[in-house]
């Protein structure tokens, strides 16, 4: 019973930050994909994409990034220009607690890619996530992060 307390306080307050914080590409771009195969969990679909997503905000985000990923890369200071390292250092953690797949391992292909694009950024539900994004969000970034998602950062 004080478990299942503490998972609801716990829900409830992931909601209110994501009602009151907004929540942008990760989210919106993984909503499509478990639309197109319901049988792939949020939370995985979710991790599938954030290495990418992570490269391609953080020369913008930098600053802030550094600050949330801290106990996960620790050695960067804020630099614009580290991108790579900190997106590779986020998979290589998302690989070492177990969460192995990409979107090739669901099923997805780079045939899937511009139809994935297409519906992300036609979708009203998208729309107001998409438009919170640090970056100029068009149909070709939306792309690059799709297929840049199917297989492990290179």
């Amino acid at each position: 019973m004080i478990a299942r307390y503490y998972l609801l306080y716990a829900s409830a307050i992931a909601d209110t930050s994501f009602n009151n914080g907004l929540l942008h590409f990760t989210h919106s771009l993984e909503h499509l994909l478990s639309t197109v195969k319901p049988d792939l969990p949020h939370g995985l679909g979710l991790a599938t994409l954030l290495p990418v997503v992570i490269k391609k905000i953080y020369p913008l985000t930098s600053e802030i990034l550094v600050e949330i990923y801290d106990p996960i890369v620790p050695v960067l200071k804020g630099v614009p220009g580290k991108s790579e390292i900190i997106s590779k250092k986020v998979e290589k953690w998302l690989f070492d607690i177990g969460i192995t797949q990409k979107l090739s391992d669901k099923g997805f292909t780079e045939s899937d890619i511009s139809k994935l694009a297409h519906l992300a950024m036609a979708s009203p539900s998208s729309g107001l996530l998409i438009s919170m994004v640090p970056i100029k969000a068009e149909q070709e970034v939306v792309e690059r992060i799709y297929k840049n998602s199917l297989k492990r950062l290179q």
